[in-house]
């Protein structure tokens, strides 16, 4: 029961937390709340889509620090177009977040730190096997 527990706070801290590098990351302009939206929305509806596939909390804070983690990579990129990759990444996250969260579900024994820490590793390699295709194909990453 305790560890339910430390899972619902933990998953919780790591959405706000999410929500807080949206908010930081945002124009403090006239466009506030469309950049809000671009930047944090997708990662909403990746974790109510996850949440009603029931997949365990400790999936979904790993797929929000990943996801989070990435937020932060792509503020990086000064030019414009490099956004558009980010909407790109944000179906890998998902898939890669449901396909594990599903494969990890009935195994409850597992403690929720390794199901993060390999929720984060999956996360990366989705979103890095999508960026490799976005740099190889249609956007220059050089």
């Amino acid at each position: 029961m305790n560890n339910r527990i430390d899972e619902k706070s933990t998953t919780i801290i790591f959405i706000i937390i999410s929500i807080i590098v949206a908010i930081l990351l945002s124009q403090k302009s006239t466009y506030f709340l469309a950049n809000f939206a671009y930047y944090w929305l997708p990662q909403a509806v990746v974790f109510i889509l996850l949440f009603i596939f029931r997949v365990r909390l400790a999936v979904i804070t790993g797929t929000a620090i990943a996801l989070t983690l990435s937020l932060i990579g792509y503020s990086l990129f000064k030019d414009a177009m490099a956004w558009i990759g980010y909407v790109f990444i944000i179906p890998a996250g998902f898939l890669t977040s449901l396909v594990y969260g599903l494969t990890i579900k009935s195994k409850l024994s597992t403690p929720f730190s390794k199901v993060i820490i390999y929720s984060i590793v999956y996360n990366i390699l989705g979103i890095g096997f999508v960026q490799f295709i976005l740099c190889s194909t249609v956007m220059y990453c050089g």
